[in-house]
Parts: C-alpha cells; sequence; structure tokens
C-alpha cells in the first residue's frame, strides 16, 4: 500500500516556515510498512490543491492533508476535497461541543469560522484531536483514502499517534507489533559508518536497517516486527550487538534525536553525579545544551563562561603565570580551567573548552585548534587537543558535543 502527504500553506511555499510534519509522518509510515514515495507542498488555493489531490490519485492508495482545516479564511482544505470528490460535510458534534465550551470558558465569541474546525465527512471516519479544536477526518472513497490533519505539528503528532495509528492499522489489516531502536553514533561520517555495516544493509530482512545523518551525529534505526515485543526486543538486541562490535567505538546512546548532551545528563541521573563547565570559545554553547535537556537541574547547577584572560584568572582561578607561559589556547590553561570549575561549583565533574574558533588565528594558533579538559575522573585532569576544519559555528558545535562525548567515555567505566 502506497501513501503520500500533501502539505497545505502558502507560508511554505514563501520560506516563512518549514514543513516539520513531512519527516515525522515519513518516519512514522516507513514504522507501519507502508510505501511513501511522495511529498507536495501547494499554497492555499483551491484550484492547486484539486491539482495535487488528482496527481496523487494516480499514485497512491493513502492520501495525508497537513494544515487548512483551521479557523481562518484561508483554512479551506476539507471544503475543496468535500467539493471535488461529491461528499457533504458535517459537524463532528463532540468536536462541536469542546469548541462552544472552549469559547465560552474564555468568553469568546463562538463564530462560523471556530465551529468550521468541527466539520468532518458525512460518510467518513472524525480524527479527535487530543490537544487542540479542529477535528481530523477520514474518508476511503473509490479505493483512495484521504486524512486531514492540523498543520500544527503539536496537533498533527498527538492525532497521529492516538487517532491515525490504530486508523491505518485497521486499514492495511496489520496486527503485528512494530519495535524500532535508534542507536547514535558521533565521530564517524555517514559514508564510512554505512561502509562498515554495508553487508548488514544488503542482507537486511527482519530487523531493518536505515541510517540517518544530523551533521553532528549518524543514526542507525533498527525495525523489528512480529507478534509480540519480547520477540522484537531479541532481534534488536541481536542486532545492536552485531552493528556495535564494529562500531562500538563510536557509540554514545540510544535514543531517537538523542544527541551527546541528552546522552550526557541521562548517564549523569542514572549515577546521581554532577557536572559543570568552564568555557572559552564555545561562550556558553556547552551550559546551554545542558539546560536544553528535561531534567538537566539534577545534575548541572551552573557553569563559567571566561572568554578572556581576566575572566579565567578570576572565575575559574587559572593562574596568571599558566596564561603568560602558555596561553589561554593550551593543554595547562584547559587542565586549570576544569579543576577551577570544578572547584568552585562543587561537582563531581567539570568539563572545559578553549580553543580558536576563528574568523583569525591566536597566539599563533591555527583556527580550529581546541583543547578539552575533563576533571573528576581521575586526580589529574585528562587534557584532550583536536584540530578541526570549518566554520566558526561548526567549531564551536563540534567541540561542545566532543566534550560531552569524552565525559560519556569516562562514565562507561562506572
Amino acid at each position: 500500500m502506497k501513501a503520500e502527504t500533501i502539505a497545505v500553506g502558502t507560508e511554505m511555499l514563501m520560506g516563512q516556515i518549514v514543513n516539520t510534519n513531512a519527516p515525522y509522518i515519513a518516519h512514522y509510515l516507513n514504522q507501519l510498512g507502508i510505501e511513501h514515495y511522495w511529498e507536495t507542498v501547494v499554497g492555499d488555493n483551491p484550484t492547486r490543491l484539486v491539482e495535487a489531490t488528482q496527481l496523487a490519485e494516480q499514485r497512491s492508495d493513502i492520501i495525508i492533508y497537513t494544515g487548512g482545516i483551521g479557523p481562518t479564511r484561508d483554512d479551506l482544505t476539507k471544503q475543496t476535497v468535500s467539493e471535488y470528490l461529491h461528499e457533504p460535510l458535517i459537524h463532528d458534534e463532540a468536536t462541536l461541543i469542546s469548541i462552544k465550551n472552549w469559547l465560552k470558558k474564555r468568553e469568546l465569541a463562538v463564530t462560523e469560522n471556530n465551529l468550521e474546525q468541527a466539520l468532518t465527512f458525512e460518510h467518513g471516519t472524525p480524527l479527535p484531536n487530543p490537544v487542540g479544536m479542529a477535528v481530523g477526518t477520514a474518508l476511503t472513497k473509490q479505493g483512495v483514502t484521504y486524512i486531514f490533519l492540523p498543520g500544527f505539528p503539536g496537533e498533527m503528532r498527538a492525532m497521529f499517534e492516538t487517532a491515525v495509528d490504530p486508523y491505518l492499522r485497521q486499514l492495511i489489516g496489520d496486527q503485528s507489533i512494530i519495535t524500532s531502536r535508534y542507536l547514535n553514533y558521533f565521530g564517524i561520517g555517514e559514508a564510512q559508518l554505512a561502509s562498515d555495516i554495508d553487508d548488514l544493509i544488503e542482507s537486511q530482512t527482519n530487523p531493518t536497517l536505515a541510517i540517518y545523518a544530523s551533521g553532528r551525529t549518524v543514526t542507525v534505526r533498527t525495525t523489528a516486527r512480529s507478534q509480540s515485543e519480547e520477540t522484537n526486543n531479541q532481534a534488536l538486541s541481536a542486532m545492536a550487538n552485531q552493528i556495535n562490535q564494529r562500531l562500538g567505538a563510536y557509540y554514545y546512546g540510544e535514543g531517537l534525536n538523542v544527541y551527546p548532551s541528552e546522552a550526557l545528563v541521562n548517564r549523569l541521573k542514572q549515577l546521581e553525579q554532577t557536572v559543570t563547565v568552564c568555557e572559552s570559545l564555545t561562550g556558553g554553547l556547552a551550559s546551554h545544551e545542558i539546560v536544553s535537556v528535561a531534567g538537566a537541574s539534577n545534575v548541572f547547577h551552573g557553569g563559567l563562561v571566561t572568554y578572556d584572560a581576566p575572566a579565567k584568572i578570576k572565575l575559574a582561578h587559572v593562574d596568571q603565570q599558566t596564561i603568560t607561559k602558555h596561553g589561554m589556547v593550551s593543554v595547562e590553561c584547559a587542565r586549570e580551567m576544569a579543576l577551577g570549575a570544578k572547584e568552585q561549583l562543587q561537582t563531581n565533574y567539570a568539563i572545559s573548552f578553549t580553543g580558536v574558533a576563528g574568523p583569525d588565528q591566536m597566539e599563533e594558533q591555527p583556527v580550529g585548534s581546541v583543547y578539552i579538559g575533563i576533571a573528576g575522573v581521575k586526580e589529574e585532569p585528562i587534557v584532550k587537543h583536536f584540530q578541526w576544519n570549518g566554520s566558526r559555528t561548526f567549531i564551536r558545535q563540534r567541540a561542545v558535543d566532543q566534550g560531552f562525548i569524552l565525559l560519556l567515555e569516562q562514565l562507561k567505566q562506572q
């Protein structure tokens, strides 16, 4: 069975927003075993929407629309397809009551535009919206299934998981259980990783493998399908072991969209230990990455941004003689930054970052020269030197990710 998506909204064609719904739906369809070959973006124009629908009908069994079912005048997706299919729309009573109650509680006027969010096909199936007002709807006609969802990602995802998933499973007659795991790697490129497990990819049946690269990390998705979760997990564990026999040196954790910062926070939470950072070239980026992870307050109490020499001396207690003799971009400075931050914030561990992000050299050090220190694992801090090529943004982000990976490697021993 083939499916395709049609995202409706002129704002996407104008570059005002990015269609983040497309990769989410593509990923979900893949898990369900539904083939997905086409994605279309069309503006808020009835004629062009009908044209996109006619083309989709020629090549797909399922058409999933996102956007254009809200309360504004240009939200005409359901109305347009209703007229094209000659299928009448009616108000879903449960949604209608919910909308009226929501507006009444906020002392807002009930308008026709608001009530249009409760429209569903008379001969279709309403798809409840657990986090918003616009009801989704699904209709099958002449062998094609049409599914309508909001464009707002939070609503669309909640509806897909609670309403569309069971609807599609019933449609395709799939009673099997699908389980996926995401294995994350840092320090290896997508091409090299693919080459290292090429024979596993070529011979894949169940579980299946797919590789995703974010520019910062590489993820291998493994997906198993069977009649039980236990059987799936056994197959996925065996596959993960096979992969990590080859790639274990680069592996840092499991989970969808899990970057090194989240893996580090989660590991520290498990160990009930704390970390701080002392940043120079990264200028607060490491702290930002950590506190972006839910639950970071359990392991991170604060950090130091010491961008120039006086800040390093005053805040991290780096010795003036160290900077005079060795410079700020040095093994010695990174060592004292890590020790000073750990002492100042009384944490189990500290990570220091000092280097040259560019665009110019510093202290006769080339752009991309970075020193990262780890204090707390041993009596003497560990300091590693790296040389990277790339933009200022790339070097700073690479330094942060690498610092987290270095500490994760030390924590593996616990």
